[in-house]
């Protein structure tokens, strides 16, 4: 059970079922453990380290994470909508359809992860970084994107809104799609 779980604990191939909810889980490490529930929601994490775990469709909605880790996880379709996630790592991870929308990332870094259909509209950046991540079709609409590094990271197109788009850095290549949002006609 979720409640039961004590500090400093590494837990390993295990089922974790929750009776009455949690909000605070801190210094765990989960590997290739099963979650029965999918809502934590309003829930903070300090110093978690998930490895190998299915995460898939969870809620984290308005959730806190600080100081945690994701390596090799799957999260196809959850949702940090309105979440805080600060010194957050992703290594990995397979995260398509994921929803960030409306949430705060401070020092944040995605690296080898498929992000392809992400949404990111309305996040707030600082610190983030994209090293080697799929962001086919991700969606950052109404996000500023100064400071942000797509160089390192491939797409064919990404959605954003253009005057929210002064200061990303993107590849020679990558600059058609950007110049297509922009309305501009690109010919030989």
């Amino acid at each position: 059970m979720i409640e039961e779980i004590e500090e400093n604990t590494h837990l390993i191939d295990c089922e974790i079922d929750c009776r009455f909810g949690r909000k605070q889980l801190q210094e765990v490490q989960f590997e290739n453990c099963r979650f029965l529930l999918i809502d934590y929601s309003q829930m903070e994490f300090l110093d978690i380290i998930f490895k190998k775990c299915d995460l898939s469709n969870f809620n984290f909605s308005k959730s806190i994470f600080y100081r945690c880790k994701f390596q090799a996880c799957k999260l196809i379709g959850s949702q940090f909508i309105g979440s805080t996630l600060k010194d957050i790592y992703w290594q990995d991870c397979f995260m398509n359809y994921a929803v960030f929308s409306d949430s705060k990332l401070k020092q944040v870094c995605f690296e080898d992860s498929q992000l392809k259909e992400v949404f990111f509209q309305s996040v707030s950046f600082n610190k983030v970084d994209f090293l080697k991540c799929n962001l086919q079709l991700a969606d950052f609409t109404e996000s500023k994107l100064n400071g942000l590094d797509f160089s390192n990271s491939d797409f064919i197109d990404i959605r954003l809104t253009p005057n929210l788009a002064k200061g990303m850095s993107i590849r020679f290549d990558q600059a058609a799609s950007i110049a297509a949002t922009l309305g501009v006609i690109i010919k030989d």
